[in-house]
């Protein structure tokens, strides 16, 4: 504690940061009082019994009590600062939930694309007519508003609260990017734009210049190239196709594609070689940095997991500047202490977890396992080789609680990936870093050339590898089923019994733990040999669905605006063989599945509706080409049948002697075991309902007229269910 105080505090601040978004913001404030009281009673034990004949305990005693004191008080201030933030901030929003209002409301910067909508974070200044202290909420429109950042807009939407129920759920993720509430216009026809009164207002400066930035990429390289030079340099992901963040996340690099602390560092150390030839004393080139690397935090947005590494590098430059040595973890503890401190709703925030918890566990784990494996007189490559897989081991431990919670999954091959990919990545960014610069710059185009091309080369090799290691089998371990997540605990503890002290029953806790961590999967495996898995995904109007067994699927719905869902369910359940793919759909969102299965897979068979045009663009080497008919079963799986009907508008799926009904749009009289739908009144006699509905409806609302168990299926949630030959349908926990 003496020798790492903020490391310390910066692990109690960033526990009671986690927690506050678990806990209710009434029982947060009891905490802080009680946390409070604590460290006020420590510190008057610290004064009064602090005195001993014995110097030694005594010196002891007052280390205890005086920094416990001082950790119980960190956590109270956190704790407080988090509730007095909801209650005076959020919590009177809250009380507009499912509320239909006219609102004057402002842009902040330009919006975020994603499955197929137009995310805006948007300022609310008028509810109703009435001035309002103004408050952040996300509006999420079909349509792009005609305006820009800081013109004003009269409209009429209804507002939402996010689904909650998890530490790092989409409520406590949107409360750490500042969004209240969220919104979605009634109406696109009664709009009123009122344009700013500044002819360039402050608010504008940056979005306009992150805009004109990604323009000046934009006139250099096109298509997936730029962007992916524009989500590794600038974090503008929303024109990055979905199949490309899956395959990353498939591999264990999806930290590549976030604008976070190791993009931070490199840019430091790309900085740094230009600084390091210039007459510049050691105080300079470090204020030097600190200013140019701002500068870069300003194009990307502060997204926080940078401004972490930002921040972490600041306190470092002090350091050096003094002639001291910066200690990483300290450094890392005053960066968490600083941005939970100022945002107190930052420990919701997913990002902001893997970052601090990935950096933690390379300091404290990364050097000893790289000394373990190469000394410092082994050669370059050895020793390339030993930084990268002890950097991402050390990581990867540290963040694996966060990954199972929020991924539901642990990619196999993040070593492999990482070995291969980072030397390409690391050389992509520091040619794109001077790209970026002269791509502004109009008369020097006929130079930027060969650095164009060079960028373009590497950009298309890192695409081509990631998507080539992510179609292998077996990359991704899914932790969706229960018993691999009591399997990859029990692992978890053999490995810690492995490292802790030796005491009397560690060796047969040891083979305890490995015996049934091995055969928890292999029992599994067995028992769900006959057992058929429905993956479903989607929103009110279109729905993915992917029916598995005993390693082979077939594809029966293609909808969605992520284009690479199928694609990513396959993967993650490990499927070795894909049997068949429905086609009964023919708008951009089905072909863009399509493309993008037929691209990773060939299915045995294709069916196509008889009202669906199956062109040359559907016909690949090895692939059987069949029209299927209303009222017809066809065989898609041993054992499971699919019968179509309504033009293709409803599908029935017998598995296991189990009756399973798609019928998004209208539902006749009819009998099932298990009904898909989104229609609020569904005239059908069912045991279980997966309910695909539009993020913000109410469950309630959203599940009127089911007379059954029912799951709601909302912003690209998958649901899983297991249809087993003896037993009742049911939802997997996750």
């Amino acid at each position: 504690m003496s020798y790492l105080p903020f490391a310390w505090i910066g692990i109690i601040v960033f526990t009671a940061a986690s927690l506050a978004t678990v806990l209710d913001p009434h029982v947060t404030g009891i905490m802080s009082m009680v946390c409070g009281g604590l460290a006020f009673f420590a510190l008057i034990l610290g004064v009064l019994l602090g005195r001993t004949e014995n110097p030694n305990k005594r010196r002891n005693r007052r280390f205890v009590l005086f920094h416990g004191s001082l950790l119980l008080m960190s956590a109270g201030i956190m704790l407080a600062l988090y509730a007095n933030r909801y209650y005076t901030e959020v919590a009177h929003v809250q009380e507009l939930d499912q509320v239909t209002a006219g609102v004057r409301l402002e842009p902040l910067d330009y919006p975020d694309k994603r499955y197929g909508k137009f995310y805006y974070p948007v300022r609310i200044l008028e509810l109703d007519g009435q001035p309002v202290k103004p408050f952040q909420v996300r509006l999420s429109c079909s349509e792009a508003l005609e305006c820009g950042p800081c013109d004003q807009v009269v409209c009429q939407v209804k507002f939402y609260s996010f689904k909650g129920g998890g530490m790092y759920s989409t409520y406590s993720s949107q409360l750490a990017e500042g969004n209240l509430l969220g919104a979605y216009p009634e109406g696109y026809n009664d709009y009123e734009y009122i344009a700013s009164e500044d002819s360039f207002p402050a608010g504008r400066i940056l979005p306009l210049l992150r805009s004109y930035v990604s323009r000046g990429l934009d006139r250099c390289i096109s298509g997936e190239e730029a962007a992916l030079l524009k989500t590794v340099l600038l974090g503008h992901g929303s024109q990055l196709p979905e199949e490309i963040y899956t395959d990353f996340r498939q591999i264990g690099c999806s930290h590549m594609l976030a604008v976070s602390g190791m993009h931070m560092t490199l840019v430091g150390a790309f900085l740094n070689l230009f600084l390091a030839r210039l007459p510049l004393n050691r105080r300079l080139r470090s204020l030097s940095s600190v200013v140019l690397l701002f500068s870069y935090l300003l194009l990307t947005g502060f997204p926080v997991s940078a401004v972490r590494s930002y921040l972490m590098l600041v306190f470092c430059s002090l350091a050096a500047s003094t002639y001291q040595v910066g200690d990483t973890l300290n450094s890392l503890g005053a960066a968490v202490v600083f941005i939970c401190f100022l945002d107190p709703f930052a420990g919701g925030s997913v990002g902001f977890a893997l970052s601090v918890l990935a950096t933690a566990g390379i300091a404290l784990l990364g050097r000893q396992l790289e000394e373990t494996i190469a000394t410092k007189s082994s050669g370059p490559i050895r020793r390339y080789v030993a930084g990268t897989i002890s950097t991402s081991i050390s990581a990867t431990l540290f963040t694996m609680p966060v990954q199972v919670a929020v991924f539901h999954g642990l990619p196999m091959l993040t070593l492999v990936s990482n070995l291969l990919l980072l030397p390409i990545f690391v050389t992509m960014l520091y040619c794109a870093l001077p790209l970026l610069l002269l791509s502004l710059l109009e008369p020097m185009g006929a130079l930027i050339q060969p650095i164009v091309l060079a960028c373009g080369l590497l950009a298309r090799t890192l695409l081509k590898l990631s998507r080539w290691m992510a179609s292998l089998p077996g990359v991704y371990v899914s932790l969706t089923d229960p018993v691999h997540l009591s399997a990859l605990a029990l692992l978890m503890t053999a490995v810690l019994l492995c490292l802790s002290k030796r005491f009397r029953f560690r060796p047969i806790l040891m083979i305890i733990s490995l015996t049934m961590a091995l055969f928890l999967p292999v029992l599994r495996y067995e028992s769900s040999l006959d057992t058929v898995t429905l993956a479903v995904s989607g929103d009110s109007e279109s729905a993915c669905v992917v029916v598995m067994q005993d390693r082979r699927a077939a594809v029966l719905s293609m909808g969605t605006f992520n284009s690479g869902l199928a694609r990513r369910i396959i993967a993650q359940e490990n499927i070795f063989e894909l049997d068949s793919v429905l086609v009964t759909r023919q708008d951009y969102r089905a072909k863009a599945m399509l493309r993008d299965i037929l691209s990773n897979y060939r299915p045995k068979t294709l069916l196509i509706h008889g009202k669906t045009r199956g062109g040359k663009d559907l016909r690949y080497p090895g692939i059987t080409l069949e029209t299927a008919s209303d009222n017809c079963l066809y065989q898609v799986l041993p054992g499971v049948m699919v019968e179509m009907a309504d033009g293709g508008a409803k599908m029935r799926i017998w598995a296991n002697n189990r009756k399973l009904l798609l019928a998004l749009d209208e539902c006749s009289d009819e009998t099932c075991d298990l009904l898909i739908t989104s229609r609020s009144l569904p005239q059908v006699n069912t045991e279980l309902t997966l309910f695909m509905c539009e993020e913000g409806d109410l469950p309630e609302d959203a599940a009127m007229g089911l007379y059954s168990d029912f799951c709601l299926i909302t912003d690209q949630d998958v649901s899983y269910v297991d249809i087993p030959f003896d037993r009742d349908v049911s939802l997997r926990s996750w």
